[in-house]
């Protein structure tokens, strides 16, 4: 375990420096943003202090394995032994994309539904962290849109790496997008939100924001904002605990367990993480962002009850301080008291030790062990759309 350690604790400082080498500014603070502060948190000052701290422990540390870790969920045409030329994986070298089609798992999206919804509440998984929830055939929300490769520099560099490089395009680019097809005003009574959930570069892509249109709200973490390019004015930057409404609609933004981080910009400009939750009429939807399991869930459901949508992470869990296993993702929903999971971050690009299949495997897997009650599980493919009526069940009328 010490020699893993090594291994990641290299991998993770070279991330660093080559995250600072190949970041560049985008440009300037926005003219015209809000700021929301929760006052008894006071982050603002953290921030000046360290980059790392959560409100709640994690349950688990980096490269701490469970039980599901001994279990090979890949099949026999999957498994394959490769050779790494910049990174290795500790617990062995496996060819983590071996038998993977991307077009088994993306389904053409139903461009007509998306542009006239049926339903009060529609929920599109893009790819990634990428969602295009669509509520009352008013509010379009996109949640991390990156619709394209890691941008900028760092993107050109990654595509060396295995981990970062593009395994499966997305079937929406931003053109599909309800949002006027890319440019222009809001369509009569329609509200276009972008909600990001921290700065990573799975996360954050400004190749994909700046084709968006300028009246676009942006709801970021407190300090991203200043990290806008000036031309959007529309930019609300948010701490942990704190809400925003629009209308009939309420925006909080909840704490993760995460961090941020993208190059030598954030120096002496840090910028926060975390998830969003959405609530509309009777219905909450919750967005996690990247984050470990922690008490956190709990106080979640403390906090603003049952969810009816759990949009939540199962990649990644060799920073398990810092990601969801599948089955934390399990017990997260079971915290939260959702009535719908939806995983994501499976399928586009590769970003752990695992096979790109093995997440949801590994979550059905132990879905089929836990059996939690009164939650449904909805593995959607890429470009597929979940959708239902917000005076009905969550989920009783999804398709």
């Amino acid at each position: 375990m010490r020699s893993h350690r090594i291994v990641m604790h290299g991998f993770m400082s070279f991330y660093t420096m080559l995250s600072f080498l190949l970041c560049v500014p985008v440009g300037c603070q926005a003219a015209n943003h809000r700021v929301i502060v929760n006052p008894d948190l006071d982050n603002a000052q953290k921030f000046k202090k360290e980059n790392d701290f959560n409100l709640f422990p994690p349950k688990y540390g980096p490269l701490e394995e469970t039980e599901l870790d001994k279990i090979d969920f890949r099949e026999d045409d999957e498994k394959g032994v490769r050779s790494y030329r910049l990174l290795h994986d500790p617990k062995g070298d496996i060819d983590r994309a071996k038998g993977y089609d991307p077009a088994e798992y993306t389904v053409t999206p139903n461009l007509a539904m998306i542009n006239s919804p049926s339903h009060d509440i529609q929920i599109t998984w893009i790819n990634h962290a990428s969602f295009l929830i669509q509520l009352g055939n008013k509010y379009r929300i996109v949640t991390d849109p990156v619709l394209g490769p890691i941008d900028g520099l760092a993107g050109s560099f990654m595509k060396c790496f295995d981990t970062f490089k593009l395994y499966a395009e997305s079937p929406l680019k931003v053109k599909d997008l309800p949002f006027g097809n890319g440019s222009g005003e809001n369509q009569g009574n329609k509200i276009n939100i972008v909600a990001i959930s921290h700065d990573h570069y799975d996360h954050l892509n400004w190749n994909t924001i700046k084709q968006l249109p300028l009246d676009t709200h942006f709801y970021v973490p407190l300090g991203l904002d200043k990290k806008f390019p000036s031309h959007f004015s529309n930019v609300t930057a948010m701490d942990w605990y704190t809400e925003d409404k629009i209308e009939d609609l309420k925006i909080h933004f909840i704490p993760a367990n995460h961090r941020s981080g993208r190059g030598l910009v954030t120096i002496g400009q840090p910028t926060l993480w975390g998830g969003w939750l959405i609530e509309y009429k009777n219905t909450r939807i919750y967005f996690s962002g990247d984050t470990g399991y922690s008490d956190l869930f709990k106080d979640i459901r403390e906090r603003y009850g049952k969810i009816d949508i759990c949009l939540m992470p199962i990649t990644a869990w060799f920073q398990r301080n810092w990601h969801f296993a599948p089955e934390d993702a399990i017990h997260a929903a079971q915290d939260c008291g959702c009535k719908t999971l939806i995983p994501w971050g499976w399928g586009t690009w590769i970003m752990s030790f695992e096979h790109i299949l093995t997440p949801t495997r590994r979550l059905q897997y132990a879905w089929d062990q836990m059996q939690p009650e009164n939650i449904d599980l909805r593995i959607l493919k890429m470009g597929e759309t979940f959708s239902f009526d917000a005076d009905a069940d969550a989920g009783s009328e999804g398709k």
